[in-house]
């Protein structure tokens, strides 16, 4: 058998090595073949150009003899030699004269010659034709190049008896180094024989080999014995494997594992921070830390592989948590089956679900009052005919006015979703400062003197920056808004801006009714309202803040709030002067 295994490797040896040869002599026959094929009708190609055609038709206007001797002074070029020759024949495919008489009266019509005769250039070669030939037609005459392969043929005879002797010699060494080879092989295999011997006494880690009916087959009757011995010892340690991959996964997730008695075997410091308790490993107990939160006991889980969750709240955290049955080593055949439970803390989740469910609310209460006036005052028109001019106009008004509060509300919606998938359309460029800030001031000085407020504006040499201004003013627009809207008639409202350093600061203050410190951490969320009543009697989404803040991040800027309840709020804008790049 171990002499199997060397014959085998003597015969693929030999068989790679004869394949090998064969392979890389067709492949040289073959190029070499190509290359005399692809050498002979570029030499023709290059030669029969415009200008040499033009000189051999002139030539050929005084004879073929003519033509016969312009050829011969160009037969250097042309390659003709013993092996190659030149042949001249009338339109009519009447051969007349070349390089090789004894030839040329005997040759055969080809299909180049074809071609040439019908004024086409006849250039088609074939790998396995006896010859090589290029036929091109003049005026008068046809130009008949035939090459008879005979150079092409002595040099592929020469290299076959080469590769044959390489054949030779490659088997031999072939031969040689596949014993060597064998024995390399087979030397390993004997002593790996001897060391899964005492792999099955217990003495070293499994060794997996594959049976061919030679060496090997010894190792895998070996390998066989041992798998009977180590079979408790690896089921032992997989089980312990996957209780502490399960355990110690260092994610932000908290782990606990408890056996079946209910006692804590592991816990990460995620589920200790998560559970706010003194948990102690082999001391606390299910019934101590999770049963109080879930109202689950160790026992329900039993042997079934069906996860429960459960989502409780722990302090300010709104915890989810995940159990399933974990297999422990136990006695005899059957393993003891304890619970680990999962620990994901869901707060902000659950925190931005609320806020989506009360965006929703608002947004469809927002939309549908407008909706039900404006069909309200539309039906209104619509069934009285006569009703006065005035007061068409003024149902109108309210319509209009109805229809523009809409379009501010899917407008903040639709920079909310530019906002959230990076589409924003940003026009960045120098401008004053000044500028833009006394343009916010003209446009809300009506709103403001509306509600009785004085607005005022304070500028210190803000100077320029680079930024989108019409972003920039929306920006500035929604803070001032907050201000008017939510400062009782006849308030005070101070716009101001400055420079301090290479930042522009920009400050919106009023003495209006302020923000309890309790919302205050929560200003610009999205979807947020301090006064939800207030904010939908003034058609507000909670969106200002939240886009402002998007706004301003954008720029590489922030917004900040201070404010005192029933005194008053400041707004403070910072921005880079520099801004962002032209162009971005």
């Amino acid at each position: 058998m171990k002499k199997s295994l060397q014959v085998k490797m003597v015969l693929i040896m030999t068989l790679l090595a004869v394949s090998l040869m064969l392979v890389v002599g067709t492949m040289l026959v073959n190029n070499v073949t190509s290359f005399y094929n692809n050498d002979f009708l570029r030499q023709v190609e290059t030669f029969f150009d415009e200008e040499t055609l033009k000189l051999l038709n002139q030539a050929g206007q005084g004879g073929s003899q003519a033509l016969y001797e312009r050829i011969e002074v160009y037969s250097s070029q042309l390659g003709i030699d013993t092996y190659r020759n030149f042949y001249l024949f009338d339109r009519q495919g009447n051969y007349l004269t070349g390089s090789n008489e004894e030839l040329g009266r005997t040759l055969q019509v080809t299909p180049n010659l074809l071609k040439a005769l019908g004024g086409e250039r006849g250039n088609e070669q074939g790998i396995a034709e006896r010859y090589m030939d290029y036929a091109v037609a003049l005026d008068d005459y046809v130009i008949y190049i035939k090459d008879s392969k005979d150079e092409v043929r002595d040099l592929t005879w020469e290299m076959v008896l080469l590769i044959i002797e390489t054949m030779f010699v490659t088997m031999v060494i072939a031969i040689l180094l596949s014993f060597l080879l064998a024995r390399t092989i087979t030397n390993p295999i004997e002593r790996l024989t001897e060391g899964a011997l005492r792999v099955a006494g217990g003495d070293f880690e499994p060794i997996t080999v594959a049976s061919s009916g030679d060496e090997i087959s010894t190792l895998t009757e070996t390998f066989n014995q041992m798998a009977q011995t180590l079979q408790n010892t690896l089921s032992e340690s997989e089980s312990e494997k996957n209780k502490f991959e399960t355990i110690f996964l260092y994610l932000t997730d908290g782990v606990a594992a408890f056996d079946g008695q209910g006692r804590l075997l592991n816990v990460n410091r995620a589920a200790l921070e998560m559970l706010s308790g003194d948990l102690v490993e082999g001391e606390s107990t299910f019934s101590q830390v999770i049963t109080p939160l879930t109202g689950l006991t160790v026992e329900q889980f039993g042997q079934e592989d069906t996860p429960l969750s459960r989502e409780v709240v722990v302090g300010d955290r709104v915890l989810l948590l995940t159990f399933a049955p974990l297999a422990l080593p136990g006695q005899g055949d059957e393993p003891s089956m304890g619970v680990v439970a999962v620990i994901h803390d869901v707060t902000e989740q659950r925190r931005l679900d609320s806020s989506r469910r009360e965006f929703i609310a608002n947004v469809s209460h927002e939309l549908r009052t407008p909706l039900t006036n404006i069909k309200s005052y539309t039906e209104t028109v619509l069934e009285n005919a006569d009703l006065p001019e005035q007061s068409r106009t003024s149902f109108l008004q309210v319509v209009l006015g109805e229809t523009d509060r809409m379009i501010r509300i899917v407008k903040d919606l639709l920079m909310l979703s530019r906002l959230d998938n990076d589409k924003l359309d940003l026009r960045p460029r120098r401008f004053q400062v000044e500028d833009m800030v006394r343009h916010v001031y003209e446009a809300m000085k009506i709103d403001a003197q509306n509600r009785g407020h004085t607005l005022r504006l304070e500028l210190h040499e803000p100077g320029s920056m680079t930024g989108d201004v019409e972003r920039l003013e929306q920006v500035l627009v929604n803070v001032i808004s907050n201000s008017v809207k939510y400062t009782p008639d006849g308030g005070e409202i101070l716009i101001e801006a400055h420079r301090e350093g290479d930042k522009v600061v920009m400050r919106v203050q009023d003495n209006g009714i302020g923000i309890p410190d309790e919302d205050l951490g929560r200003i610009f969320d999205r979807f947020y309202r301090v006064d939800k009543a207030r904010s939908r009697e003034m058609g507000g989404t909670g969106l200002g803040l939240a886009i402002a803040k998007e706004i301003m991040q954008v720029h590489g800027g922030e917004i900040t709030l201070s404010s005192t309840l029933g005194k008053g709020t400041t707004v403070t804008l910072t921005l880079p002067a520099e801004g962002l790049a032209q162009g971005e």
